[in-house]
């Protein structure tokens, strides 16, 4: 069993690489398990299990993915179409500033037009005047989009998320009817009590940090959970705690062991034994805390762990810790094969087999304090090197963070919830009093992690020393987790010096590197010299609090390894470009900021200095003018003997005619940044000829509004010749100039996936 299920994860495993998936693959598999039938005599057992789960699990993979793509929305034409459906999740309010009120709902398609045979979409709804409520069947106009996200190195692949939520495209609603208010079912139930959870923790608490975090612990909603916290969690390696799923999972189970102890002791049974009363009581605790946290897939996935482990004193079989991991796996992956895309699903499965290595057949410690500790250390140990891998860095304080924080979390903090939770209904007063107490503990929870997160030179990168950190954090777990190398254990400590080798830059003197971020409709490029670092415009900053600095900027400096940026530039005051101005000033203090108003130091013609021996010239604003908006952009030209870049924000026909008729020689460049991500009111033709570029690179937003780059703009740069990339399309984009020559790389053309459109 063990052989046949790691070869199955093994297969299903493709579903991390493959771009897409084919009828042909099938048809191998299926010949290939029909060719491993036949010659199952001549095959040793291990090898034949190896085999069929080999076929199997490709099968299942590929099955899997070719169904998903056939329900994956990918028309970008589409103005709007009907669907009609249920509304079947909480619906989310938040303020958009000048957007208005969005509510945000998952929905079930129960009818669409034949050739869009979607099944769960994610619809956002503004200014609408009436609540809407889990169980609602209406009748939706709504303009559809694919699933996307920003692709950039580093950052949360949202189109990732979506797809493993089962949603088959985005929609925002245009107009709707109310179809039918439905008999409440199990679902609706379900998603009442949730509903009212949710309000009784609302009326409770007064501090909105606590609010989020209590509701993320109960019913699984982390939609208030603000973005800077939700950084804080990333970086102290503590999200798993606000995520439910395993952990909690895993301490309720336990609560349910207690109280089956606790019912035989009170009424002993001589037809049951303890261990059955332990079981059936931590399979229902278990399900009942999964549904209240809305049955997500990582707690359906803990929830089918909790009841393999739990189901042997009730059949009556002694069975194996091992095989019994195994079944889990299985019957995870058969429920849901999309689970090996799951951070979660490698952390849950690692970490139990890690306990199962570390416990089985060991002698027992006399503390349980110890034991737990012991199990504690031994999971964060042995997860660093997965975290590295994932993640691509891992904070070195994390285990001591864990050690610190599970604690506080599973003794004090979900008791004092559950109990608060459990007392409100029966005495308000008592409840005010837990709640108060559930707050205050809270926030201490909350204060350590703020104490913890500024630890950033203990926070190590994948970039620093690639595989090598990986190999030497590997062997540290092993040797620290197996006790038959014991003597050995803390030579491994050796194996972490290269953590602290300070990250190397591949680019030498002379070259350089441009990295325009995929931002949506806006700009934001990182210009990368030996070992100086220029940020060129920041992205946007919306009323909701959402910041491109926050989610794309910084993620990517620190997926680079770059600690420090030497100088930032505001092309202009525009919210796409400038708007996370406060975010990246906060990260990088000392950076030296220019801009063309007067808050920072002046973006004006004539400025230039070299990094490497590369030269940096402003060209435009010419002179200290009223602000112009689009044509005060600040123009900068980069030169290297391997190749030049005009960066242009967005200047439009005006200023490109003054710098064609003044400064002509001085824009010609290898690679041109389009000005005003290729709107009509710029890329002038004659401005075109005399930057003669080999490359454009365009920044815009996915089905923007604007219609960003317009065709005819993006016609004219083809019909020069010259190669044109947009981040839409693909991502980030990477220019390097080498001694080799100008290279262009875009993340989408070096990493594709099945859920990418």
């Amino acid at each position: 069993m063990i052989i046949f299920s790691g070869s199955f994860l093994l297969a299903m495993s493709q579903l991390l690489w493959i771009e897409q998936a084919g009828f042909n693959v099938l048809i191998f598999c299926f010949v290939g398990l029909f060719a491993v039938f036949l010659l199952r005599k001549k095959l040793s057992q291990p090898i034949f299990l190896l085999l069929c789960g080999l076929f199997l699990g490709s099968i299942l993979a590929n099955f899997s993915a070719i169904n998903a793509k056939r329900h994956q929305y990918q028309d970008t034409t589409i103005d709007t179409i009907e669907v009609v459906g249920t509304i079947v999740d909480l619906p989310v309010l938040t303020d958009m500033g000048r957007l208005g009120v969005r509510q945000k709902f998952a929905f079930a398609v129960e009818n669409s037009k034949p050739e869009f045979p979607l099944r769960r979409i994610l619809v956002s709804w503004y200014n609408n005047e009436t609540i809407l409520k889990a169980g609602q069947s209406w009748v939706l106009e709504v303009k559809p989009k694919p699933i996307h996200g920003f692709k950039n190195p580093g950052s949360f692949d949202y189109a990732k998320w979506l797809f493993r939520q089962g949603y088959d495209a985005t929609a925002t609603v245009r107009q709707a009817e109310l179809f039918e208010e439905k008999t409440p079912g199990l679902l609706n139930h379900i998603n009442r009590a949730r509903s009212n959870i949710a309000d009784l923790i609302s009326e409770n608490i007064s501090n909105p940090r606590v609010e989020g975090l209590i509701r993320a612990l109960t019913i699984g909603d982390r939609s208030l959970i603000d973005f800077e916290d939700s950084q804080m969690f990333q970086q102290t390696g503590t999200a798993h705690i606000i995520a439910i799923s395993g952990l909690h999972i895993g301490l309720v189970a336990l609560i349910g062991i207690f109280i089956g102890r606790l019912f035989f002791a009170i009424f002993p049974s001589e037809r049951f034994n303890r261990f059955k009363f332990e079981a059936v009581f931590t399979i229902f605790l278990a399900l009942i805390y999964t549904l209240l946290a809305g049955a997500s897939i990582p707690t359906l996935r803990a929830l089918i762990m909790v009841f393999v482990f739990a189901i042997s004193p009730i059949i009556k079989r002694n069975i194996s810790r091992w095989i019994s991991l195994s079944i889990a796996l299985m019957l995870v992956l058969l429920f849901d094969p999309f689970s090996v895309l799951d951070v979660g699903f490698w952390f849950s499965f690692t970490a139990v087999a890690i306990l199962i290595y570390v416990f089985t057949g060991r002698k027992p410690y006399h503390s349980k304090l110890i034991s737990i500790t012991k199990a504690q250390l031994m999971i964060l140990i042995g997860l660093m090197p997965l975290m590295l891998v994932i993640f691509n860095q891992i904070n070195l304080l994390t285990p001591i963070i864990n050690l610190i924080i599970l604690p506080l979390v599973s003794l004090l903090l979900i008791p004092t919830i559950m109990f608060s939770l459990l007392i409100t209904p029966v005495s308000s007063e008592l409840g005010g009093l837990a709640f108060s107490l559930t707050e205050f503990i809270s926030e201490i929870f909350l204060g350590i992690l703020e104490f913890f997160k500024d630890f950033d030179y203990l926070v190590v990168s994948i970039t620093s020393s690639g595989f090598l950190i990986i190999i030497g954090l590997i062997v540290f777990s092993i040797l620290v987790i197996s006790s038959s190398v014991f003597r050995w254990r803390w030579f491994g400590l050796f194996l972490l010096l290269p953590v602290f080798i300070k990250p190397e830059n591949s680019i030498e003197d002379n070259e350089f590197s441009v990295n325009v971020l995929d931002v949506g409709q806006g700009l934001s490029i990182v210009v990368r010299t030996k070992d100086k670092v220029l940020l060129y415009d920041t992205g946007a900053k919306y009323e909701s609090g959402f910041s491109m600095a926050n989610a794309v900027v910084i993620p990517f400096l620190n997926y680079s390894g770059i600690t420090n940026i030497d100088k930032v530039i505001l092309s202009h005051l525009d919210n796409d470009h400038a708007g996370g101005i406060e975010e990246i000033l906060k990260k990088y203090p000392n950076a030296e900021t220019l801009s063309v108003d007067g808050n920072y130091e002046p973006c004006q013609s004539g400025e230039n200095w070299k990094w490497n021996n590369i030269s940096f010239t402003i060209l435009s604003p010419f002179e200290i003018t009223p602000y112009l908006g689009n044509n005060s952009s600040c123009v900068i030209h980069i030169q290297s003997e391997y190749g030049s870049v005009l960066l242009t924000a967005d200047i439009e026909v005006p200023v490109e005619y003054r710098l064609t008729h003044h400064l002509e020689t001085a824009i010609a460049s290898d690679v041109l940044i389009v000005p005003h991500h290729g709107s009509r009111t710029s890329s002038d033709l004659d401005f075109i000829q005399a930057v003669n570029p080999k490359f454009a690179i365009n920044s815009s937003g996915f089905m923007n509004q604007f219609n960003h780059p317009h065709p005819q703009i993006k016609q004219i740069y083809l019909e020069k010749g010259i190669e044109f990339y947009d981040t839409q399309e693909k991502g980030r984009i990477e220019i390097k100039f080498l001694s080799e020559g100008v290279l262009v790389e875009s993340y989408k053309g070096l990493k594709r996936n099945i859920w990418d459109l």
